[in-house]
């Protein structure tokens, strides 16, 4: 199984660290948006400035989540290099084993 693949299954439904990357980065755009209209000094400034402060605490948790989700991925893509050389050195020191005398 490729390494990719194998994280995709691992990972389930849920969303991978560069889709969360993707969302936060919209959010992101959103905010700087909302803040240069709030800077503007439109009426609803006040209904903005909630919105601002929402939209802050939605990008760091997505921020939390995409590193946490970063290191689950590549925790995964470690553990299966760590299981391919496993194996390569298994054989190699199979080969190694001198041969019975009968």
């Amino acid at each position: 199984m490729k390494p990719e693949e194998a994280v995709r299954e691992f990972m389930g439904d849920r969303p991978g660290a560069d889709e969360l990357t993707e969302w936060r980065a919209t959010l992101e755009d959103r905010l700087k948006k909302l803040e240069a209209e709030r800077d503007k000094g439109d009426k609803a400034s006040s209904g903005l400035t909630n919105k601002i402060t929402q939209l802050k605490k939605q990008i760091a948790a997505l921020r939390q989540e995409e590193a946490i989700t970063q290191f689950v991925e590549d925790s995964v893509r470690a553990t299966l290099a760590m299981g391919t050389i496993a194996e390569g050195m298994e054989g190699a020191e199979t080969s190694r084993l001198p041969e019975s005398e009968e």
